[in-house]
């Protein structure tokens, strides 16, 4: 029976070995550590979750912490600079952040519980090749141990050859949470972007924060210290970042109290957004398939890199299970056939998440002017920023941002009928009459 081989148990990984037991075929997925392992260790990232995804994890039954009281309704804007202003806006479909320390483990578990095999094991290009010889196909969802190599960078998708963002991430203590809770992004000007959320974390809801500094500024002078030398030193140094660059984060923060939770709690570095050819040739006729991050590395910048695993793994599962119904051979064609239809998957997360690192044009920041006075276009402007493939064509030219503007001040005629029969006021803001 066909049995298909998976490195890396990352949220591609993950789903796509999930993905494929549903459709009753045999996976392996080879982990460098157990799930315990993962639970105690350093902070991932701090990914967002949006609809999509979490569609995906409904089909999966791994949708563990889909309470409506767990979710992110909101998201709001902050534009510093000389004339700073702020958009504040409702997503239609909630999005979730958990911490990965937390929910990677718990996939992992239900993985084996379904009857997925995991071994632990560090898998380098030398033991693919072995391991090629026990499965019909192997999968790589990891770029560790030099298996990136293995998968060619394609120049005309990867428009950055070094890194356009310096990173910092953690989660913080001495910071009180805003109600109702949401997502805040500040937008710096020629300095780069603080983002603040809320993680579902082993120790309950806890806020955390992403920053991005362009390479060269005061920001990325400020970040790019080495937190372990000096704890204290750098968590003023964040404090005052949070001060000048996020005030609408700052005003919820106890000085007395602020700082990074605890010594694995943050994360430093940066890295090259990067596409890569997802296939590549093994010994004796046999190929291997690249998934998620492998595939397309993204700059967390527009919050799309798991998200975009998560769709790449899924495409992957169906051309998986067409090639087997059909008994076609995982030869040069399928592999072919299959990076095409995994592009069309994953390509609007890698254009937006490119646009988002250069300086916005001056349609897209009318069209957020205009949604920080209007509530219909702020909300609708927000569901769109979360997904892709629909906020890339709002911003594609000046015409299209302004029939996204008329579009969303036009209340749907079926909005209208309901909320004019239960006597709500259909003006800026949808609310009750009052009296």
């Amino acid at each position: 029976m066909a049995s298909i081989g998976i490195v890396g148990a990352g949220t591609a990984g993950l789903h796509l070995g999930l993905k494929l037991l549903a459709q009753g075929i045999p996976v392996t997925l080879y982990s460098e550590q157990e799930p315990d392992a993962l639970r105690v260790g350093r902070l991932l990232n701090t990914v967002t979750h949006h609809a999509p995804t979490r569609a995906r994890e409904r089909e999966l039954w791994v949708d563990f912490w889909g309470v409506p009281e767990l979710a992110m309704k909101r998201m709001s804007i902050h534009v510093q600079g000389p004339q700073p202003f702020s958009v504040q806006g409702r997503l239609s479909e909630p999005s979730l952040c958990v911490d990965y320390r937390v929910y990677q483990p718990r996939l992992a578990e239900a993985f084996v519980e379904r009857g997925g095999k995991l071994e632990v094991v560090a898998v380098d290009p030398a033991l693919l090749e072995k391991l090629a010889q026990r499965h019909t196909l192997m999968v790589v969802a990891t770029g560790r141990s030099g298996l990136n190599a293995m998968f060619p960078r394609i120049p005309e998708l990867s428009p950055h050859t070094r890194p356009p963002r310096l990173l910092f991430a953690a989660l913080l203590k001495g910071v009180q949470m805003p109600q109702p809770l949401g997502m805040h992004f500040n937008l710096i000007p020629g300095q780069g972007e603080v983002f603040e959320s809320q993680l579902i974390t082993r120790h309950g809801r806890v806020p955390s924060t992403l920053i991005e500094a362009i390479p060269g500024t005061e920001l990325a002078a400020l970040i790019s210290r080495k937190r372990d030398d000096d704890p204290a030193a750098f968590d003023a140094t964040l404090l005052d970042i949070m001060r000048r660059f996020a005030p609408a984060t700052y005003e919820r923060i106890d000085p007395t109290e602020f700082g990074v939770r605890g010594p694995l709690d943050f994360l430093q570095g940066a890295f090259t957004p990067t596409v890569r050819r997802p296939w590549a040739q093994l010994g004796e006729g046999r190929f291997v398939m690249a998934v998620g991050d492998t595939h397309v590395t993204n700059d967390p910048v527009a919050g799309q890199g798991a998200n975009g695993a998560s769709a790449s793994a899924f495409t992957l599962a169906h051309c998986i299970q067409d090639a087997l119904l059909s008994e076609r051979p995982f030869d040069e064609t399928f592999c072919r056939d299959t990076e095409a239809r995994m592009w069309a998957a994953v390509a609007p997360t890698a254009y937006w998440s490119n646009a988002l690192l250069e300086p916005p044009p001056p349609h897209l920041i009318d069209t957020l002017v205009t949604a920080s006075r209007d509530t219909y276009v702020a909300d609708a402007f927000m569901s769109a920023l979360v997904i892709p493939e629909r906020i890339l064509p709002v911003c594609a030219s000046p015409e299209s941002a302004a029939a996204f503007v008329t579009e969303a001040r036009t209340p749907r005629a079926d909005m209208l009928a309901a909320t004019g029969a239960l006597g709500w006021d259909t003006g800026t803001r949808i609310r009750p009459l009052a009296g």
